[in-house]
């Protein structure tokens, strides 16, 4: 008999949804089954959603995204090394329940592996109590004690910062401390095979040399150096800070370390979980850090970018404010499609719309997504059909001109009249000089955007860094164009005009993921 959420069940464990569970208004409900604890056993071995809601039923809500099945099938290839001396960095950001990752990671090798010795290493020593209390409280958990049998039966140490048992047919020992404090340890004749840097260092520490210099000291000098000469797993888990002396930074540069870090906006504008932090939540977020003026916090700890502070190029507190009704007519419309490289790992693909107010663009709508080029003609269509616009302009550098072939033939296809697919290149500048040419056209009000795609845009001008090739930069692209397109094609750009359809069929775009504000 096992107690655990009956959204799991006996027969069904729904460890496939694609969006995630998410826990209804009265909460989850608790239930008894009848169920073989070899099953259990097997699917808490093979299963982080399983385990998790297994050893945290009131408190396990969504089901684990894509990136943190990676990150668990990655610490679980390290953890049943034998005499491995591997250095993992984790780098998730704040709010994402990395340190619950990490909890359930101890609980996996308590129940699945032979390590002997755990160690957990936070800036101070509360917050390693607290963390070595969690991975107990999941221990005591009735479903854990009827699968996997009671830890206190072999109790012979139960103190806030330790705990010694015999457990699974071996000698357990799990201890919380600083970096510090752990030089020459050895209990139960066992040095740590594990040691786990959960946020050794706070965002303080990160704003002083001395003191980041001193825990990364105290790091490789007192606590790794305390290891099990057989053999111990280091794991470095935290979020990078808007300093030259984070050691997140450091170690993503330091070639002995094995990295793993992960921003919480995916390249395609998605949320890394976006059950637990939704995109509009956590851009909401990103706006208040940015009218404080602090967008560098979010940078840094919420995306994991190392490169937080380093474009002071443009303040975006300097742009002139949009002044646009929303009632007044325009000018004239446009749409702007950037293409993707074509492979399928390749850039999102940016199609942008923008109005002309008084002789200025103005971009309204912006939508992203790793389109194929069916796909990206399809959203182009019905955003011009929506927003009756009769121009479409296509980056056309190297292969990309292909596109406005196809889109000419899928209108044609489909009895579409009256809109003049274009094609726009580059000319001789660089794109990173493009886009600082922008911002100055920006600070002279020759360029607006609206409030509603001010998010979108502001991201990757804070992210930009003008001596990279790889910047994220599709949206700051699509701005560079528009006053091109108002100069070469101004006679398509009309205001009030009819696209005619001799048989036009409502588009559907299935199976897409974007992201659009307008």
């Amino acid at each position: 008999m096992a107690r655990w959420d009956d959204r799991l069940g006996a027969d069904d464990t729904g460890l496939n949804s694609p969006n995630g569970y998410k826990k209804e208004d009265d909460g989850p409900q608790i239930g008894e089954v009848t169920v073989s604890i070899s099953e259990v056993h097997e699917a808490a071995r093979n299963s982080m959603d399983f385990l998790a809601a297994l050893a945290m039923p009131l408190i396990f809500k969504y089901f684990f995204p894509k990136v943190y099945q990676a990150v668990w099938k990655w610490l679980l290839s390290y953890v049943h090394r034998s005499r491995d001396f591997s250095q993992l960095a984790l780098g998730l950001p704040r709010g994402f329940a990395k340190t619950s990752v990490i909890k359930l990671f101890v609980l996996y090798c308590i129940l699945f592996t032979s390590r002997k010795f755990i160690l957990i290493c936070c800036e101070n020593q509360t917050k390693g109590n607290g963390v070595l209390s969690d991975i107990m409280d999941m221990l005591e958990e009735s479903n854990i004690i009827k699968i996997f049998g009671n830890w206190k039966i072999g109790a012979e140490t139960d103190r806030q910062d330790v705990k010694k048992f015999g457990f699974r047919g071996r000698n357990i020992v799990l201890m919380a401390s600083t970096v510090q404090t752990v030089r020459g340890i050895n209990l139960k004749n066992a040095r740590p095979d594990i040691m786990i840097f959960d946020d050794i260092q706070s965002r303080a520490d990160a704003e002083s040399e001395i003191i980041s210099k001193q825990i990364e000291t105290d790091m490789i000098g007192t606590a790794m150096k305390a290891k099990s000469p057989e053999g111990c797993l280091f794991v470095f888990i935290g979020n990078m800070y808007p300093t030259k002396w984070s050691i997140l930074r450091k170690l993503k540069t330091n070639p002995n370390w094995m990295k793993f870090i992960a921003g919480g906006i995916l390249e395609d504008g998605t949320s890394l979980w976006e059950d637990l932090q939704p995109i509009s939540q956590l851009i909401k977020e990103y706006e208040n850090d940015l009218a404080m003026g602090r967008p560098e916090i979010f940078h840094a700890e919420v995306l994991n970018d190392e490169n937080a502070t380093v474009n002071n190029l443009l303040q975006i507190d300097k742009i002139p404010p949009y002044n646009i009704p929303d009632d007044e007519p325009h000018q004239g419309n446009f749409i702007i499609i950037d293409p993707a490289s074509g492979r399928a790992d390749g850039d999102s693909v940016t199609i942008g719309y923008a109005e002309v107010h008084q002789g200025v663009p103005a971009a309204k709508e912006i939508n992203e997504g790793r389109f194929s080029p069916g796909q990206c003609i399809e959203v182009a269509l019905e955003m011009a059909l929506r927003r009756n616009c009769r121009l479409i302009a296509i980056e056309s550098n190297s292969y990309q001109y292909t596109l406005g072939y196809w889109f000419n033939y899928i209108t044609a296809q489909r009895g579409i009249i009256g809109i003049e697919c274009v094609e726009l290149y580059s000319g001789v500048n660089s794109k990173n000089a493009r886009i600082l040419t922008m911002f100055k056209q920006l600070l002279a009000g020759e360029i607006k955007y609206h409030p509603r795609v001010a998010p979108q845009v502001h991201l990757q001008i804070t992210t930009f860094n003008p001596i990279k090739r790889d910047n994220t930069d599709g949206i700051l692209d699509f701005l560079t164009y528009m006053p091109k397109v108002i100069e070469l094609y101004s006679e398509f750009i009309l205001a009030n005009l009819t696209i005619e359809m001799q048989e036009f069929a409502a588009i559907e775009i299935g199976g897409v993921e974007t992201t659009s504000c307008f």
